[in-house]
Protein backbone atom coordinates (compact mmCIF):
# COMPACT_ATOMS: atom_id res chain seq x y z
CA UNK A 1 0.00 0.00 0.00
CA UNK A 2 2.72 2.69 0.80
CA UNK A 3 4.47 1.80 -2.44
CA UNK A 4 1.03 2.27 -4.48
CA UNK A 5 0.64 6.08 -2.04
CA UNK A 6 4.28 6.95 -3.07
CA UNK A 7 3.05 6.54 -6.67
CA UNK A 8 -0.25 8.25 -6.86
CA UNK A 9 1.48 11.08 -4.77
CA UNK A 10 4.93 11.59 -6.89
CA UNK A 11 2.49 11.08 -10.12
CA UNK A 12 0.40 13.87 -8.26
CA UNK A 13 3.23 16.15 -7.80
CA UNK A 14 4.79 16.09 -10.75
CA UNK A 15 1.65 17.58 -12.60
CA UNK A 16 0.65 20.05 -10.21
CA UNK A 17 3.56 20.91 -8.33
CA UNK A 18 1.22 20.47 -4.95
CA UNK A 19 0.94 17.60 -2.92
CA UNK A 20 4.23 16.61 -1.10
CA UNK A 21 2.41 18.51 1.98
CA UNK A 22 -1.41 18.68 1.37
CA UNK A 23 -1.90 15.31 0.15
CA UNK A 24 0.94 13.20 2.18
CA UNK A 25 0.60 14.29 5.41
CA UNK A 26 -2.85 13.51 6.05
CA UNK A 27 -2.84 10.27 3.91
CA UNK A 28 -0.09 9.14 6.05
CA UNK A 29 -1.81 9.83 9.27
CA UNK A 30 -5.27 8.90 7.97
CA UNK A 31 -4.63 5.55 5.94
CA UNK A 32 -1.51 4.41 7.59
CA UNK A 33 -1.69 5.79 11.35
CA UNK A 34 1.66 7.75 11.46
CA UNK A 35 1.94 10.19 14.14
CA UNK A 36 1.19 14.21 12.67
CA UNK A 37 4.67 15.00 13.93
CA UNK A 38 6.30 11.81 12.01
CA UNK A 39 3.82 12.43 9.25
CA UNK A 40 5.20 15.92 8.52
CA UNK A 41 8.92 14.75 8.75
CA UNK A 42 8.26 12.43 6.27
CA UNK A 43 6.01 14.25 3.96
CA UNK A 44 8.72 16.49 4.00
CA UNK A 45 11.32 14.37 3.15
CA UNK A 46 9.47 12.32 0.44
CA UNK A 47 8.60 15.25 -1.27
CA UNK A 48 11.92 16.88 -1.28
CA UNK A 49 13.36 13.95 -3.06
CA UNK A 50 10.46 13.64 -5.68
CA UNK A 51 10.71 17.47 -6.29
CA UNK A 52 14.46 17.29 -6.40
CA UNK A 53 14.05 14.32 -9.39
CA UNK A 54 12.08 16.65 -11.07
CA UNK A 55 14.57 19.99 -11.38
CA UNK A 56 16.41 18.51 -14.05
CA UNK A 57 13.28 18.71 -16.59
CA UNK A 58 12.33 22.09 -15.45
CA UNK A 59 16.10 23.79 -16.06
CA UNK A 60 15.81 22.04 -19.20
CA UNK A 61 13.00 23.75 -20.47
CA UNK A 62 14.35 26.84 -19.10
CA UNK A 63 10.99 26.97 -16.25
CA UNK A 64 12.74 28.18 -13.28
CA UNK A 65 12.80 31.88 -12.22
CA UNK A 66 16.06 31.99 -10.29
CA UNK A 67 15.45 35.85 -8.57
CA UNK A 68 11.99 34.41 -7.69
CA UNK A 69 14.15 31.24 -6.63
CA UNK A 70 16.44 33.58 -4.52
CA UNK A 71 13.60 35.73 -2.89
CA UNK A 72 11.59 32.20 -1.92
CA UNK A 73 14.89 30.80 -0.35
CA UNK A 74 15.82 33.99 1.26
CA UNK A 75 12.10 33.82 3.39
CA UNK A 76 12.01 29.78 3.09
CA UNK A 77 15.14 28.74 4.61
CA UNK A 78 14.73 30.44 8.10
CA UNK A 79 10.65 29.91 8.02
CA UNK A 80 11.97 25.88 7.88
CA UNK A 81 14.11 26.49 10.83
CA UNK A 82 11.53 28.56 12.76
CA UNK A 83 8.58 25.36 11.72
CA UNK A 84 11.13 22.80 12.73
CA UNK A 85 10.94 24.35 16.27
CA UNK A 86 7.91 24.79 16.55
CA UNK A 87 7.04 21.30 15.72
CA UNK A 88 9.29 20.26 18.11
CA UNK A 89 7.71 22.74 20.73
CA UNK A 90 3.75 21.28 19.52
CA UNK A 91 5.17 17.33 19.88
CA UNK A 92 6.33 17.76 23.42
CA UNK A 93 2.51 18.98 23.84
CA UNK A 94 -0.63 17.85 22.75
CA UNK A 95 -1.22 16.70 19.01
CA UNK A 96 -4.24 18.03 19.22
CA UNK A 97 -2.77 21.92 18.04
CA UNK A 98 -1.20 20.65 15.19
CA UNK A 99 -3.82 18.30 13.93
CA UNK A 100 -6.12 21.43 13.84
CA UNK A 101 -4.05 23.58 12.29
CA UNK A 102 -3.07 20.98 9.51
CA UNK A 103 -6.46 20.57 9.18
CA UNK A 104 -7.06 24.02 8.50
CA UNK A 105 -4.02 24.58 6.48
CA UNK A 106 -5.65 21.89 4.32
CA UNK A 107 -8.80 23.25 4.01
CA UNK A 108 -7.91 26.52 3.71
CA UNK A 109 -5.62 25.75 -0.01
CA UNK A 110 -8.33 23.37 -0.88
CA UNK A 111 -10.95 26.60 -0.75
CA UNK A 112 -8.40 28.46 -2.74
CA UNK A 113 -7.96 26.15 -5.23
CA UNK A 114 -11.48 25.68 -5.55
CA UNK A 115 -11.77 29.94 -6.00
CA UNK A 116 -9.25 29.72 -8.36
CA UNK A 117 -10.81 27.19 -10.88
CA UNK A 118 -14.61 28.39 -10.70
CA UNK A 119 -13.86 32.36 -10.49
CA UNK A 120 -15.65 34.39 -13.15
CA UNK A 121 -12.70 35.01 -15.53
CA UNK A 122 -11.73 38.30 -15.38
CA UNK A 123 -9.60 40.20 -18.24
CA UNK A 124 -6.11 38.39 -17.45
CA UNK A 125 -2.62 39.67 -18.02
CA UNK A 126 -0.56 37.21 -19.38
CA UNK A 127 2.75 38.46 -18.83
CA UNK A 128 5.35 37.91 -16.68
CA UNK A 129 4.75 40.02 -12.85
CA UNK A 130 7.70 38.63 -11.17
CA UNK A 131 9.70 42.13 -11.91
CA UNK A 132 7.37 43.60 -9.71
CA UNK A 133 9.28 41.70 -6.59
Amino acid sequence: MEVLLGFAIAVAISLTGVGAGSMTTPLLILLLGVSPATAVGTALTFGAIVKVASVPLYAVRRQINLRILGFLLAGGLPGVIIGGYLLDRLKRGSTQGLYAALGGLIVAAALFHLYRVFRPKARRSDHDRSRLL
